[in-house]
């Protein structure tokens, strides 16, 4: 189904593509000079700004008598900048980058050292820190920490505030139910499974950075109450540059990874290539009450679980600068991971006298594979009047395949065999798709330095899915369809949407209001069962953000925005899995989206040498989706997803940095979460509980060859029907550069004091269950990479 207005708005861009004029200027570059030694501001300091890609041509400013300088309107690109005056050394910054994600970049206090002889200069690569707070997200910069080389998107984001990985690689924010993944501002996640894999395999080398945004605009989809965006790296680099890394494990884990990046005057392309194999270790044992009003019996169960994956990703992106006005970026995505996976449990049932009843045993041995792929591109047009306009399309698509082999066995207490094994093959297909065009407009006024944002936009997502179950009939000697476990699944949901948005500044205040309306079309099919059609429905989701400095030193925001949890088709799909029969999980139809809305008031602090910033959030959310476990009047769980209740949570997020020296940088954060759940129909589900996050890092310079960096990370979630208890995770690397810095050797201990440890509780109406999983993390990483950069051409003196 395509729109009737795609027609007009390509027309439309053809029409207001003559007109072609230069880029609107937004950027800007500001800081303040001082003496290095007596830390006096030094006035009219001479200054010289040049642009990358023509070094010969300057533009000279000079600082005010107070050493301040804030050189603004400046268009967005690559810069270097020399600070000079008599008597002193010249200093210059190199590599400055001004984007569409960092507008104004602030150098601070810049020193310069007295120099008799004036024959030296200082050049020094400007460097971003590790983490920066801004009024709407956080961003961890990727290429600042160590670790960067040679690992995956899941190890760094393991490392980021406020985001916490669960063991299937799925990331969210703390205290935040439904967290959606973006890459380069475009959803990534339409399937739950993918993203997961997805991550898994993408190459840490090709990341620039990691945004947790907890108050997205109006231009993001209303779906998810908090986004974590990953931004791809964009190869500013004037010339060929790039690296390749490697990483081994004692674990036995092992990956590679390459980036390479090519910049002229007119385009710019990157291209990253990755592959990964992983071991997952895990064992756990579960001990479950079974209450019910006439009789009391227990379930004691262990399991025991390892797989083997190896994944390959590879991805290309360019942009092309038709010339000063227009250019076009794409880029195009692919993965494959392939994983074997044995599992061995025993279930042993015990009556209300702790006697043994019977032992339940149980061998699955499951091969998997997926293949997904994407490709998006976007046309940008910029105006002379400060107007943007901008068209994209992304198409996606993603296959997985499960093969599944069950052997189940039933024990007497005397050790003797109950009857045949149960023997069962199962084979899951998965096939989704998903296309997203959308039209942005953008416009910048003088008046109050506004900017009006409004934008179209059409998603279409589809996914197949299907289970085909065997059951061993010891009679005829054959496998035989179970038609009770044999089903389809057709999901589709198309969602029309279009957002306003309006920004402006008065003095040292800003203000962002706007509002995004999106009419939802759902429907799914299933064979063993009649088709459900919803009526399309529509939501509006208001936002609302202010935002106060106080010399250039302090800041104030109060933020509110409303946000919906749509049912993903993981949990609306019915499809039985019974890969363990006393433990059955499948999702639910009849689920309904969630509503949220959320407040945030966030504070920041800013010195020479440090920051902090605390950020209190409440939000409300009415009929949250949730994971339910129930069980039955023979022991056996049924796992399911549940409108469940109403819920509210209160939490304060507390991040600061700390630069000691040029050597040294720390920084941590603090994230406390109280989780309310109010339910009229269920009063069990009436409680609260705490999510805790905590993180401490650091890193030290030893010259500027040797590095060192640690993080710390200690989390504890509660759920609707329990809690998680502290999980501790601990990442200990050093590096050191050679040949010139050309070659990086690192040496990484992830968890070397004690493997990752969980224990969590589960409780109903009518069972108590205490879990312990044990995770074989620790791991001792030994990496090497290369990096490269050749400049096309002889430098001009």
């Amino acid at each position: 189904m395509k729109p009737k207005f795609l027609p007009a708005v390509f027309c439309f861009l053809i029409f207001i593509a003559v007109k072609v004029n230069a880029q609107s200027n937004l950027g800007s570059l500001k800081g303040k000079v001082v003496d290095e030694q007596t830390k006096e501001t030094i006035p009219f300091i001479n200054i010289s700004l040049y642009k990358a890609l023509d070094s010969l041509n300057k533009v000279d400013y000079q600082s005010d008598v107070n050493g301040v300088f804030n050189i603004a309107k400046l268009s967005l690109g690559i810069y270097s900048i020399k600070f000079s005056f008599v008597g002193y050394q010249t200093k210059s910054f190199k590599n400055i980058i001004l984007d569409e994600d960092r507008f104004t970049v602030n150098l601070g206090d810049v020193t310069l050292l007295t120099d008799q002889q004036m024959l030296n200069e200082v050049v020094v690569e400007y460097k971003r820190p590790i983490i920066e707070m801004m009024d709407d997200k956080i961003v961890y910069n990727v290429d600042q920490s160590i670790f960067s080389e040679g690992s995956v998107a899941t190890d760094i984001l393991k490392n980021v505030p406020l985001v916490t990985v669960d063991i299937d690689g799925k990331a969210t924010i703390a205290g935040k139910r439904n967290t959606r993944i973006f890459i380069d501002g475009k959803p990534s996640d339409y399937s739950a499974n993918s993203i997961g894999e997805l991550l898994s395999i993408l190459p840490s080398d090709a990341l620039e950075s990691i945004e947790v945004i907890t108050d997205p605009s109006s231009k993001f989809d209303g779906d998810g109450d908090g986004i974590i965006n990953i931004v791809m790296k964009k190869g500013k680099k004037v010339g060929l540059s790039g690296n390749v890394s490697s990483s081994f494990g004692t674990l036995g884990n092992y990956n590679t990874g390459a980036f390479v990046s090519k910049k002229d005057k007119k385009y710019s392309f990157t291209g990253n290539l990755g592959y990964n194999h992983t071991n997952r270790f895990n064992d756990g044992i579960s001990n479950r009450s079974n209450l019910f009003s006439d009789t009391t019996f227990y379930n004691n169960q262990s399991n025991k679980s390892d797989r083997i994956g190896d994944g390959l990703s590879a991805r290309i992106a360019g942009n092309l600068d038709i010339d000063s006005a227009q250019s076009i970026k794409f880029a195009a995505r692919g993965g494959f991971n392939d994983g074997n996976t044995n599992s061995l449990s025993d279930n042993l049932y015990l009556d209300g006298e702790l006697e043994e009843r019977f032992l339940r045993q149980q061998n699955n041995t499951s091969g998997n594979n997926s293949f997904s792929y994407n490709f998006d591109v976007d046309y940008f047009l910029k105006l002379k009047d400060k107007s943007s306009y901008n068209l994209g399309v992304v198409f996606s698509k993603d296959n997985a395949n499960s093969n599944r082999d069950y052997s189940r066995f039933l024990f007497n207490p005397d050790g003797s065999v109950r009857g045949n094994p149960s023997l069962q093959l199962n084979d899951n297909q998965e096939v989704g798709n998903n296309i997203d065009i959308n039209f942005d407009y953008d416009k910048g006024f003088n008046f109050l330095n506004s900017r009006i944002e409004a934008g179209i936009k059409t998603a279409f997502n589809s996914s197949d899915e299907s289970q085909a179950v065997q059951n061993f009939n010891y009679t005829t000697g054959q496998y035989e369809f179970n038609p009770n476990l044999t089903n389809e699944f057709n999901f589709s949901q198309n969602i029309y949407s279009g957002y306003l948005s309006l920004r402006f500044k008065l003095k040292d205040w800003s203000f962002r209001a706007g509002n995004r309306t999106e009419i939802t079309a759902v429907n799914f099919k299933q064979i063993n069962a009649a088709d459900i059609d919803i009526k399309p429905y529509t939501n509006f989701f208001p936002n609302v953000a202010v935002n106060k400095s106080f010399n250039n030193k302090y800041r104030i925001g109060l933020s509110f925005n409303k946000r919906i949890a749509r049912p993903r088709q993981n949990a609306l799909n019915p499809i039985i899995d019974d890969s363990d029969p006393q433990n059955l999980r499948f999702g639910n139809p009849a689920l309904i989206p969630s509503i949220t809305n959320q407040y945030e008031l966030n504070f920041s602090v800013f010195d020479k040498t440090w920051s902090i910033s605390p950020r209190l959030g409440y939000s409300e959310s009415n009929k949250i989706i949730e994971r339910i476990k129930t069980v039955d009047v023979e022991g056996n769980t049924i796992t399911t997803y549940q409108n469940l209740a109403n819920s509210s949570a209160l939490s304060l997020n507390i991040f600061g940095n700390y630069q000691a020296s040029k050597q040294q940088n720390f920084n941590a954060g603090f994230s406390l979460s109280n989780i309310r759940y109010n339910s009229t129909s269920n009063a069990s589900f009436n409680r609260n509980g705490i999510n805790i996050k905590t993180n401490i890092g650091g890193n030290y310079a030893f010259g500027k060859k040797t590095f060192v960096e640690l993080n710390v990370v200690y989390f504890r979630n509660t759920a609707a029907q329990g809690v998680s208890a502290g999980t501790i995770q601990t990442q200990f690397g050093a590096k050191r550069n050679i040949m010139k810095n050309k070659i990086g050797l690192r040496i990484t201990a992830i968890d070397p004091f004690s493997q990752n440890n969980t224990t969590s509780v589960t409780e109903g109406p009518n069972f108590y269950q205490e879990s312990f999983i044990v995770r074989r993390t620790r791991n001792f990483l030994l990496a090497l990479s290369y990096r490269f950069t050749k400049i096309e051409g002889k430098a001009k003196k």
